[in-house]
Parts: C-alpha cells; structure tokens; sequence
C-alpha cells in the first residue's frame, strides 16, 4: 500500500472523528424568532403583494412574522426588544429603508446597538448604500444597492405598487460567550423623509443539549454510523454470505509404530 495515502486516510479519520467530539461538546446552533410585538403597526400587506408571513425562513434564519406587521422609525426615533438570549452567536435583522433618495447614499442614518448581560455593548452603523437600501428598488431615484456582506437581500417580490419590492437580512456576528439582554434599533436621522422599516428579528443562540455521540460499537470512518445515509443504508443486503468452513477431520494414530524406512540409531 502507498504510505503517503495511507498516512493521508489516517489523517482524515483523526480530524472527522475531532469534529463529531467537537460538535458533541458544543451543542446545536438554533434560531430563537422574536416578535416585534405591539411596537409594529405598519403592515407589510401594505407595503408588499404576497409578502412572508407566519414562521417563516429567509436567508436560512427563522423569524415571526405571525403578526404581519413591521416597524417603522423616522427622525430620531427608536425601538428596543428586551429578553435573555445565552451564547449568543448572532442577531440578524430584516431592515430596509423608505423614501431612501440618492443624496443620502453613504450617509449613517442610524444604529443597532446590543445590550449584553455583562453591561457591555456594541453597536453597529447603518449606512446607506453600504448595509441599508430602499425597500421598493423599483422606485426611480432612490439608492437600491447594498455592498456590506454583512446585508443580504433574502426576499424579492412585488410591491403594492406593481413595482420591484425587497427585503433584506443585516447580520451581526457574536462571539457565543455572552448573554444578549436588549436590542435597539436607533433612527438618528434628522431630516428628510427617510424611513427605516424593521420587518423581523432573530437570534441565534447555542443549545446547551449535546450532540448525540455514536455507540462504542460503531466501527465506521469518523464514528459516523448515525449519519442519515448510514441509518438507511441496505449495503448489509448486497454483502457475500460468509464462507462456512466444514470441520476439519482428525485421524487417530494408529498403535502400530513404523520408522517409515527410516533406521532408529
């Protein structure tokens, strides 16, 4: 066998089998969906045909959009969200803005700032045109674009109006070592029309229940017998029956001693 392959399979076991012990350890990332409650009263049937609603999934995060509805900041003002989300790994936001014309582009009109259970916080800008566009792109004169990676267009529709409508997903990454206590949403624009709609929110969190760990019995690359394609295999089907060996016999020596020829000095 060639040792370089040989050394190469050892390696990939060794670091699959890390992985699984890892995972086991670390628990399951889940989204924890929070209604935006009676704070929103715009509804997004009136801003979007056919809008998401109920649980729904965007950008691969869960959010409640059961009530319908979203919020709406202008000129100053602000939304907070309280609640008690432990390792946190991320809060992500569906954000966009109305009456977005192109002389605010690149213009900081507001903030997301997260409160932690430590006192700690932190804060992030929302720029026109970098992580925060218009709502209705197909709207003339407005700026449409979002080049943060960090903002993600996750829905595109029709707008009321006939016209090309969107929602986007801003994420905030965390750390997973801390417990996040509020969220707000801060409007610090003071002039214009400009609006910034809040349509949903999620966090995603560790759940402290570990992976399930595969039986000392199992025997597959990686400990990955629990893997749903290893579960439904029928391979065992297909395997060659094994060979039954018949008993070999034994003679008995016989009591007549011979030398076979051969003399006894």
């Amino acid at each position: 066998m060639n040792a370089a392959i040989f050394t190469k399979s050892a390696k990939g076991l060794i670091l699959a089998s890390g992985l699984i012990a890892a995972s086991s350890i670390m628990g399951y990332a889940q989204d924890a969906p929070v209604a935006l409650g009676a704070q929103a009263t715009v509804p997004l049937s009136g801003m979007y045909i056919l809008a998401p609603s109920g649980i729904t999934t965007l950008g691969g995060h869960t959010f409640d959009l059961t009530a319908g509805n979203a919020i709406q900041l202008v000129n100053g003002q602000s939304v907070s969200l309280s609640g008690s989300w432990a390792n946190a790994t991320g809060a992500y936001l569906l954000l966009n803005s109305a009456n977005t014309y192109l002389w605010y582009d690149q213009t900081v009109v507001g903030n997301v700032t997260l409160t932690f259970s430590d006192g700690t916080s932190q804060s992030t800008d929302l720029t026109v045109g970098g992580n925060l566009r218009e709502w209705r792109t197909g709207a003339g004169f407005t700026d449409n674009i979002i080049s943060d990676p960090a903002a993600a267009n996750v829905w595109t529709g029709t707008a009321i109006d006939g016209s090309e409508g969107v929602i986007d997903m801003l994420t905030i990454g965390l750390d997973g070592t801390k417990t996040v206590t509020g969220i707000s949403l801060n409007d610090t624009n003071t002039w214009g029309a400009l609006a910034i709609v809040f349509s949903g929110l999620t966090v995603s969190i560790t759940d402290p229940t570990p992976a399930p760990v595969p039986g000392s019995d199992c025997t597959r690359p990686g400990n990955s017998c629990n893997t749903p394609a290893a579960e439904n295999s029928q391979a065992d089907k297909w395997q060659p029956l094994p060979t039954v060996l018949s008993t070999p016999s034994v003679t008995q020596p016989s009591d007549k001693h011979t030398n076979s020829g051969h003399r006894t000095h």
